[in-house]
């Protein structure tokens, strides 16, 4: 079966090689649009991805939405300490001048942090706020892309105030913008928030005794799980529904190029088929022969569109958001696989009703 499979591939290279050329475009254009699926969401949610944080209390009118939600915490804070297993959470939008680029401003997400706490991520590079003071901040990576580095100082033109780049963190973005952090104590000793005000609460491990004390002081929001604030994210979900719309559109497009190029091929062999009939072959043996030829081109051209959306990672602009997200990648190429094989069986219909007395009649 193998053998017979090869020695036609190689009988018919132009054939089977546009076959593999096609599914190999179809294949890197999935890929890389999940890629950039990948890399939008990731940049619209990491923050909330990547932290530890397991519940969040927001006002129960902001639909989860942390930009809608606030509360006045001072009192909550003198009556519930947050040593007791809590953090506010502050997003604050910010608009800095970097020093050299007057007219260019980075948009950025303040987050006022106690760097003790595991709100706080963390660096992979430069200082930590641990032990900081003044108007330090911890950026993350993607602002190298606007030019950013250890120790520049950006400004905000809002508060007449100038920060100073300690050091870098990663995978921590919100709402297409990096996220900063500074401490909470520089945060509020500059007034740059002037009262005591959090978009939401957040708890690292459930504490129902907790949760409960919270909301009976805060009487006028709700605690939900996370995934329920990433869902709640302006964009997000319809973001990802129109890219994944996308992406399967090209299968289906994929499953019925496929199905037509090998109808077209099987149709070509018929006489062929009939006369390997005529002489002892089975059904099985042919329809299998078929797709083996299918596995042996969708291998090669999905292993091929794998390297090429890698090496994607390496040739698009440092700013474009692409996530090569290698189980996401597997998905993809198993289910382009499993397209390509029902695209072969739609055609092998007709391979067993071949009849062979017509077959070798149609060669004399």
């Amino acid at each position: 079966m193998f053998h017979l499979a090869i020695k036609d591939m190689r009988f018919s290279k132009v054939k089977y090689g546009l076959i593999a050329f096609i599914l190999f475009l179809i294949a890197s254009l999935v890929l890389i649009v999940s890629g950039l699926a990948s890399g939008l969401s990731a940049q619209n949610i990491a923050m909330l991805t990547e932290s530890e944080a397991t519940s969040f209390f927001v006002r129960s009118d902001s639909e989860n939405q942390l930009d809608q939600s606030g509360f006045l915490i001072e009192d909550l804070i003198e009556e519930i300490p947050t040593e007791q297993g809590w953090q506010p959470l502050v997003t604050h939008p910010v608009r800095f001048i970097h020093d050299g680029y007057v007219n260019e401003k980075l948009g950025v997400t303040m987050v006022p942090v106690n760097a003790d706490t595991l709100l706080y991520p963390g660096t992979i590079e430069g200082e930590d706020l641990i032990n900081s003071s003044g108007l330090n901040i911890v950026v993350d990576q993607t602002m190298k892309s606007d030019g950013v580095e250890l120790n520049d100082t950006l400004y905000d033109e809002e508060t007449d105030l100038t920060f100073t780049v300690i050091g870098f963190t990663e995978n921590q973005t919100y709402r297409h913008t990096p996220v900063v952090y500074v401490t909470e104590e520089a945060f509020y000793a500059e007034e740059i928030s002037p009262n005591r005000v959090a978009n939401g609460l957040v708890v690292f491990e459930d504490n129902t005794t907790l949760q409960d004390d919270i909301s009976n002081f805060l009487d006028e929001g709700e605690w939900v799980d996370k995934a329920e604030v990433i869902d709640a994210v302006p964009g997000h979900s319809s973001e990802q529904m129109s890219l994944n719309m996308m992406i399967f559109f090209l299968i289906v497009i994929s499953a019925f190029v496929l199905a037509a190029f090998f109808y077209i091929i099987t149709i070509q062999k018929l006489k062929q088929f009939g006369i390997l009939k005529a002489i002892g072959a089975k059904n099985t043996f042919l329809v299998g022969t078929t797709l083996m030829q299918v596995v042996i081109l969708a291998v090669f051209s999905l292993s091929l569109s794998v390297l090429f959306t890698y090496s994607m990672t390496f040739i698009l602009p440092e700013g474009m958001p692409f996530d090569f997200n290698l189980i996401t990648i597997m998905i993809y190429s198993l289910l382009m696989f499993a397209v390509s094989l029902l695209g072969a069986l739609l055609s092998s219909r007709r391979i067993v009703k071949v009849d062979p007395q017509q077959a070798m009649g149609g060669t004399e």
